[in-house]
């Protein structure tokens, strides 16, 4: 599974973590459902968030190379 949950304080607007070299990570602020979530972005192509009703529901990855 590439999301993995982040503890976080959710009573206020604070995350912490660190910024890794070389990637792209996106962070998922669901205060809907109380959690953080954060995921990798692909190297070529795209990471799509879904929603359904303000709600996140799915993280699609779309990944190409290029030639």
């Amino acid at each position: 599974m590439r999301l993995k949950d982040i503890s976080a304080n959710l009573n206020g607007t604070k995350v912490e973590g660190n910024i890794e070299e070389g990637k792209v990570l996106i962070i998922i602020l669901d205060g809907n459902q109380g959690k953080v979530k954060v995921c990798e972005a692909v190297e070529h192509g795209l990471t799509i968030i879904e929603t359904v009703k303000g709600h996140a529901k799915k993280v699609k990855f779309e990944e190409s190379e290029l030639i």
